[in-house]
């Protein structure tokens, strides 16, 4: 039998990770109180967590002014993961001219069992409110990222997703599994997903071609709704104008990589 989980290394574990994740473009340095607060945590586990990963190398004190940042260690681990997107492509600046040539936010989104995560975010200069994507988590069924992400998977697959979905959710929320394959076929046959949300934004979603059928990740534009339910075929090609100039040509020869993810993907009879 395996041993059990210590459940204080995995909150250690889980501590560690947040707080790389809290650095980004708008915060790139903090006080030992600054994360401690905007974490929940108790400063004196918060400043033992620091400086642990001040020694492993994953962040940098300044002595002076009492401020951590993350170190170049960060900015390696896990360059190696899609080098094709990431390491030698250009996914992130893409973000970035996107967010200035559209004034939206634009997000990076992956799928996370049956959830949609926000892994990225650029902000941009019109939104309908304060909204922060990055690293949150919604459901598959309620996103345009969500069906973008599930438009190319087994139906079977989306039907057992839906199944369980629904048996976890208050029936307001519950999605009827005929109206979301309609929705998919019209996302596959589109291209793209278009969602409206609740507080007056909305979102159009699409995939992202890729070379190596790991994991597959969808690319969104967020806005104010009346916005990008006017004007939805100019940003709609305003992402795939990004797509085609930015991407390798290798990463956008994908399509047969991805249908043999769907295959493996193909729940067993």
């Amino acid at each position: 039998m395996g041993r059990a989980l210590d459940p204080k290394k995995i909150k250690s574990a889980q501590r560690a990770l947040e707080v790389l994740e809290y650095f980004n473009s708008e915060r790139g340095e903090a006080t030992v109180m600054d994360i401690a607060r905007a974490m929940g945590y108790p400063q004196s586990s918060t400043s033992e967590l620091l400086s642990c990963l001040v020694s492993l190398g994953y962040l940098h004190r300044d002595r002076y002014e009492r401020k951590y940042r993350p170190a170049a260690r960060v900015a390696l681990l896990g360059a190696w993961v899609q080098p094709k997107l990431f390491r030698e492509g250009s996914v992130l600046p893409m973000m970035d001219q996107l967010a200035e040539s559209t004034g939206l936010t634009v997000t990076l989104a992956t799928r996370v069992e049956l959830q949609v995560q926000f892994v990225h975010e650029v902000r941009g200069k019109i939104s309908p409110n304060h909204r922060s994507f990055d690293h949150k988590e919604t459901l598959l069924l309620h996103s345009a990222a969500g069906k973008a992400l599930m438009s190319k998977l087994d139906r079977e697959l989306v039907k057992k997703y839906v199944h369980r979905l629904n048996a976890e959710s208050d029936p307001e929320m519950r999605v009827p599994y005929q109206e979301l394959s309609d929705d998919l076929d019209k996302v596959r046959e589109d291209g793209f997903a278009l969602g409206v949300d609740d507080d007056g934004g909305a979102m159009i979603a699409m995939l992202i071609p890729q070379a190596d059928d790991f994991e597959q990740l969808a690319i969104g534009i967020w806005g104010p709704a009346q916005l990008l339910s006017k004007d939805t075929a100019l940003y709609v090609e305003q992402v795939r104008a990004a797509i085609t100039r930015n991407l390798e040509p290798q990463i956008l020869d994908a399509p047969t990589a991805m249908n043999e993810n769907e295959e493996r993907m193909r729940p067993a009879m």
